[in-house]
C-alpha cells in the first residue's frame, strides 16, 4: 500500500445571517452605519457591499447582494442561518 499523507483540514470560517438571499438590518457594518441618502454598508459571506435602507428586511432578494460583478473578498466563507 502506498504511503498516504494525512491532510489536516482547517476550520471553514462562517458568517451568521438571517437568510441566504435578502439583506437584513443585523448585517449592517457599524463602522459605516449611514453613508447618506439612506445607503448602508453590509457584510455577508462574500464580503461587504452597499445597498439602500428600503431593501432591508423586505423578504425579497437584494440585487446588490447577488450582483455578478461583485468581487468576492472572503473566499471559502460559509453562510450559516441563525435562528
Amino acid at each position: 500500500m502506498p504511503f498516504q499523507r494525512k491532510v489536516e483540514k482547517k476550520a471553514q470560517p462562517t458568517v451568521e445571517v438571517p437568510s441566504l438571499y435578502g439583506s437584513h438590518a443585523s448585517m449592517i457594518n457599524e463602522d459605516y452605519d449611514d453613508l447618506g441618502d439612506g445607503v448602508v454598508w453590509l457584510t455577508d459571506e462574500k464580503g461587504s457591499y452597499a445597498t439602500t435602507r428600503d431593501r432591508l428586511d423586505t423578504g425579497l432578494a437584494d440585487p446588490k447582494r447577488y450582483d455578478s460583478s461583485r468581487v468576492i473578498e472572503t473566499p471559502n466563507t460559509r453562510a450559516v442561518i441563525k435562528k
